[in-house]
């Protein structure tokens, strides 16, 4: 192997790190290899031999117009399938930025972050990103999840990220009691009815009580039809969702999506 990785030269960052490697004692030696044995474990299936006879992404091509990459990693393949897909968006934001001056931007969509692309340098691509072409949309099931990769640096994505939406369903009281606080309170008036001897009101007054603008319930539930929203300054207020049906240009591409589906079928 150390005379294969030499070929690329004596510099070469590979070769320098597999002498690193070859310097090491042999019981931490025995560690790195299991460790990587377990990162390439991906590159042993029968999927990715078959993917390699395809023609490899041409990383310029891609860059060069308005094309799209869709990867979908099954969660029974969630542990084989992550390392490659980390490394393929690694190195789509590093080409973007070195051609950004070109005009290159990419669009990193991510469902399922925590799970299927738990990028390392998460926090530096959505922070750096935006000015070198790299626009990142990310989406958790709650901060927990990100806790779990990301350890203590998952508390700050509220504030990482320029804007948030916040759906319903949200369990996890930590990322609850986050959302709450940067809600703030407010003072909200409460009347008081004085009543005279029939019944009758003979007096009112006001007091004012400072509460919080937004619950735990009303953000573990929502409302109907909205979504919680934090723009780039943290201000939080509801936004109305469109469903598919009312907006044509969702409308026309699920009649297509219907039309080619049942042209499948038949």
């Amino acid at each position: 192997m150390h005379e294969l990785l030499e070929r690329h030269g004596e510099h070469h960052p590979s070769v320098t790190s597999l002498r690193g490697v070859l310097a090491t004692e042999e019981r931490e030696r025995s560690s790195i290899w299991s460790t990587a044995s377990g990162l390439f474990a991906g590159v042993r299936t029968d999927a990715a031999r078959a993917s390699a006879r395809e023609a490899p992404l041409d990383v310029d091509a891609f860059l060069s117009g308005p094309h799209q990459l869709h990867i979908v990693a099954p969660s029974r393949h969630q542990a084989v399938s992550t390392p490659l897909v980390v490394g393929l968006i690694e190195e789509l934001v590093h080409a973007t930025y070195d051609r950004h001056g070109q005009g290159a931007r990419l669009l990193l969509a991510l469902d399922e972050l925590a799970n299927v692309a738990p990028l390392p340098r998460l926090a530096g691509i959505v922070s750096e990103g935006g000015g070198q072409g790299v626009l990142t949309l990310a989406c958790l099931q709650d901060l927990s999840q990100a806790r779990h990769r990301w350890g203590a640096a998952a508390d700050g994505f509220l504030s990482l990220f320029p804007t948030t939406v916040v759906l319903p369903g949200i369990a996890d009281r930590t990322t609850l009691e986050m959302l709450r606080h940067l809600a703030g309170r407010t003072m909200v008036a409460s009347p008081t009815f004085q009543l005279g001897p029939r019944g009758r009101i003979a007096g009112r007054s006001t007091s004012w009580v400072e509460r919080d603008r937004a619950s735990f319930a009303e953000l573990a539930h929502g409302r109907p039809g909205y979504a919680m929203g934090l723009d780039a300054s943290k201000r939080m207020r509801w936004v109305e969702l469109t469903p598919a049906y009312r907006d044509r240009r969702f409308r026309d591409h699920l009649d297509r999506s219907d039309l080619e589906r049942g042209a499948r079928e038949r």
